[in-house]
């Protein structure tokens, strides 16, 4: 289904950091691994957990071929994907094959680690609605949080939801980080994030939409302006 909608995405991204690509070393003496992103509110993440300065950059899908080789050239022998700044686990992938990867070798791949985090964020989504039912906002906060920390944090709605929790919560300081974290994607996203049944029934619909749990036309892709692709 996934391959089927065309939303494989046409460019991956990265970080620039001082001093060139953002990489990272598993274990002391261990050759560093590329870090690629599949949207580039992911990479931005990155580098606001690791607390790092840098900036976004693009790379094509299509070039992603040359780039493997130039990474091993370079002694690079593994990237991973959409790694999650908070945790251990991520998705190692050998350079040596991607180097004889084409463009529709990548789809599969990435079609099966996202439909991966689609499953585990379905079960958290789940989790959460029943919560809510219970009245536990405390319970369900955590789960939509868990959401945005480890599978996917380029869904505005997800972050309407958390940050109409925490208005009715009273966190103030989470409402703000919230609404900072919705500024990102542009906007159409900004404003008061007090509940209202429409806001909260628009904001349930577009985070279910967008992690595959009913077929509607509001899942939200990032307007991200095409720039000149980069060999890294």
């Amino acid at each position: 289904m996934i391959l089927d909608s065309g939303r494989t995405p046409a460019s991956l991204f990265f970080n620039q950091v001082p001093g060139g690509i953002l990489t990272f070393q598993p274990d002391p003496g261990q050759k560093p691994i590329i870090l690629l992103f599949s949207n580039p509110f992911a990479a931005r993440d990155y580098l606001r957990v690791s607390n790092q300065q840098g900036t976004v950059g693009q790379i094509k899908v299509d070039d992603l071929q040359k780039s493997a080789q130039s990474y091993l050239s370079l002694g690079i022998k593994a990237l991973t994907l959409d790694r999650c700044p908070r945790c251990r686990h991520a998705l190692l992938i050998d350079l040596a094959g991607i180097a004889r990867w084409t463009t529709a070798d990548f789809a599969k791949v990435w079609a099966t680690h996202r439909a991966a985090r689609l499953v585990c964020a379905e079960i958290r989504i789940h989790s959460a609605k029943k919560h809510h039912d219970d009245r536990a906002l405390s319970a369900a906060r955590t789960d939509y949080e868990y959401i945005r920390d480890h599978f996917d944090c380029g869904v505005p709605y997800l972050h309407q939801i958390i940050g109409m929790i925490a208005a009715a919560q009273n966190d103030e300081a989470a409402k703000a980080q919230a609404m900072e974290r919705l500024r990102e994607f542009g906007p159409e996203f900004e404003g008061p994030l007090e509940f209202s049944a429409e806001l909260a029934a628009k904001a349930m619909v577009g985070l279910m939409a967008n992690f595959g749990m009913i077929l509607q036309d509001v899942v939200w892709e990032p307007k991200i302006p095409i720039i000149q692709s980069t060999r890294i």
